[in-house]
């Protein structure tokens, strides 16, 4: 996996025709609101920011917009004001923080955003949200194919108070019935951290007690689904699992055999030195057109 995600990095870089020097790279500050730290994913984003920036000599400021969009609004509003030399932005409501791009151009500071498109932004990192979803919903259908005789109830867990998440979770539903046809999307559920993902397998389980797999738009919500399973005293070896984001825990549940049975990597620490390279790129260079992608890796349990 390291050696995938040096490669990762280094296509990344070569991609977005990255040069920053240590000597630039000295005076630079850069803003970066991330959507939430209760995310593991996140956290994992951010440590990638702040080790490479440090590599770089480069300052950088994070902010943990806690899944609020007004939160977050204030913190772009503060990197402003703070006269960042870039800013970027992983949006929980790309819609509401658009406007702020125009104010920070309008103070000669570039915009990159991560993850979520926004219009105007001066780089995008991500990546197509439905093909994301897909890839998990792919998993779990061939797995109710092969090991359940293509029929499951299947709750999902998405984040519908983000809209851009909302294609992820169509992605999700889409793969299952692309491979197991004769599975029911039984239940749809809010479950995108460790805590409302305990909730919503606790609710789902109470109104669909037949739901046998889960499929969420992340790691942190399935793995709250996890440990809020294994509370009630289901049957595992009934259960299937899974997630996208390929955090430590989730990897480290489907290599022991658990009833995690599969994720999707998309190197979230490179990803965040990948957002340092290219908030630089855009400093020192202008816009980049194309999206800088991020690779997905999925994962199955043997």
């Amino acid at each position: 996996m390291k050696n995938i995600k040096k490669l990762l990095l280094g296509t990344a870089l070569l991609a977005a025709s990255v040069v920053a020097t240590a000597v630039e790279a000295k005076t630079t500050k850069i803003g970066y609101t991330t959507m939430d730290l209760a995310n593991p994913y996140f956290i994992a984003v951010t440590n990638g920011v702040k080790d490479r920036a440090k590599a770089l000599d480069v300052k950088v400021t994070i902010h943990d917009a806690k899944s609020d969009p007004a939160s977050q609004i204030a913190a772009v509003e503060n990197f402003v004001a703070q006269g960042m030399d870039a800013i970027v932005i992983s949006p929980i409501d790309a819609i509401a923080v658009e406007p702020l791009i125009k104010l920070a151009h309008e103070n000669g500071i570039p915009v990159v955003n991560a993850h979520q498109a926004m219009e105007g932004a001066d780089a995008q990192i991500g990546l197509i949200e439905f093909e994301y979803g897909y890839e998990v919903g792919k998993l779990a259908g061939q797995y109710i194919t092969d090991h359940m005789d293509g029929k499951a109830e299947v709750a999902v867990l998405g984040q519908p108070e983000v809209s851009a998440l909302v294609e992820r979770t169509n992605g999700i539903k889409k793969g299952i019935m692309d491979f197991a046809p004769n599975a029911v999307i039984a239940a749809e559920q809010s479950g995108y951290t460790p805590e409302t993902g305990a909730r919503a397998a606790e609710v789902v389980m109470q109104s669909r007690p037949n739901v046998r797999v889960f499929v969420g738009m992340n790691d942190a919500g399935i793995l709250g689904a996890f440990e809020a399973l294994k509370g009630m005293g289901v049957n595992e070896e009934e259960f299937a699992l899974f997630g996208l984001d390929a955090t430590e825990e989730a990897q480290n549940k489907i290599a022991q055999n658990t009833m995690y049975k599969g994720t999707v990597d998309i190197a979230p620490y490179v990803t965040g030195e990948m957002i340092v390279e290219v908030a630089l790129k855009v400093k020192d260079d202008g816009p980049i057109d194309e999206m800088v992608k991020i690779e997905m890796f999925p994962l199955l349990a043997k």
